[in-house]
């Protein structure tokens, strides 16, 4: 702490006047009881609405000399997204073992959770190939450009999301360049656990709907042992190991991801998970605990989690609760199915700071990044 904000021992108006004038014309964010860094993310969103607010407001002018049209841009992004996203993903090509009946005749809970998964990607695919091409044929001139057509048009000149493509989507404030790329890992994720069976380790960003993952968890522990399933919860346990499922997809690409995968300890119960991030806080490797954030390191990784259901668990009580959001959005709505479209699940971590020191903080997991 700097020691600007504190109460003065005063015994006469003038002095606590005078301490009132000394303060700093802009509040930091210690006031509030959070991290420097809030500061930095503030900043951050306070440039990103300015700059899409200009994106928005500028008129679209024809290139005049030897630039490419806003046609040629477009027409060209159009052409290069159709190359990278394949035509959908074939559930048809699912490894036997994922839907083999255990000794009980009942299939891998996961494996449903991976066929939903399928049927909302192939969803998302079809609207995205097919607004592609009618923007290719409205640019060729061969159909109309409706209006729906024209906001698709805009957004990729912006580098923003087309509206279209994020009401059949999931939850994402990632800029268009972005957004295509982590669709490619999401389907790359996806595709992988169709064709080599269940993965060691889940990237739980990676899914449409991470509730329903972790709901399908708990039922496969509830059946294995006989168990009510609302008597379940998770055990959090982290590994002092990292996973990148970009890191990943280059293996997977060079047929060496066996190695990622022998860091990781086979487990019986539960399962485990990659590719959280972490908001006004880290993760110490030494202590295995979460601590304050370094300046200026925004949204450090977390660590492999494995999560293992546990019947009428006792939590640790210097555990902090701490929520796990789609975005960094932190908002959402119940959704028909009663879950947030936003908030996941509470993680529990281990922490020697309360409840309310994080909390202050606004201390968060996140599945992903807004870059």
């Amino acid at each position: 702490m700097s020691g600007v904000y504190y109460s003065p021992e005063a015994d006469d108006i003038k002095s606590y006047r005078q301490y009132v004038e000394q303060l700093p014309h802009s509040d930091d964010p210690e006031i509030f009881g959070m991290h420097d860094n809030a500061n930095i993310a503030f900043q951050t969103q306070e440039t990103y609405n300015l700059i899409y607010t200009i994106l928005e407001v500028q008129p679209r002018l024809a290139s005049s000399g030897g630039g490419k049209t806003n046609d040629e841009i477009v027409y060209e992004l159009a052409e290069s997204i159709l190359s990278k996203i394949p035509e959908k993903l074939d559930i048809d090509k699912a490894s036997p073992e994922l839907f083999e009946p255990d000794a009980k005749g009942q299939i891998n809970s996961l494996s449903t959770v991976l066929t939903q998964e399928v049927d909302r990607f192939n969803r998302l695919l079809k609207v995205i190939k097919n607004s592609l091409k009618q923007v290719q044929k409205a640019i060729k001139g061969l159909v109309v450009m409706s209006e729906e057509l024209e906001k698709v048009y805009t957004s990729f000149l912006n580098s923003q999301v087309p509206q279209l493509w994020a009401t059949a989507a999931y939850p994402s404030l990632k800029p268009l360049a972005s957004w295509i790329k982590d669709l490619i890992l999401r389907l790359h994720f996806i595709e992988y656990w169709i064709l080599n069976g269940v993965p060691r380790s889940f990237w739980i960003s990676g899914f449409f709907f991470p509730q329903g993952f972790l709901t399908g968890a708990l039922q496969n522990h509830a059946r294995k042992y006989n168990m009510p399933i609302d008597e379940l919860s998770f055990n959090y346990t982290l590994y002092p190991i990292y996973r990148h499922q970009e890191e990943f997809y280059q293996a997977a690409q060079k047929k060496v991801e066996a190695k990622l995968d022998e860091q990781l300890e086979q487990i019986e119960d539960g399962v485990m998970v990659h590719g959280l991030f972490m908001e006004a806080m880290r993760w110490d490797i030494d202590s295995m605990n979460i601590i304050d954030s370094l300046p200026g390191e925004m949204n450090p990784p977390l660590p492999v989690m494995h999560m293992e259901p546990q019947r009428n668990l006792t939590r640790a009580q210097d555990d902090y609760e701490c929520p796990l959001y789609k975005t960094g959005a932190r908002a959402g709505v119940l959704s028909t199915t009663g879950h947030s479209t936003n908030f996941v699940v509470a993680v529990y971590l281990p922490s020697q700071s309360t409840q309310d020191y994080w909390i202050s903080k606004g201390a968060a997991l996140l599945c992903q990044l807004n870059e």
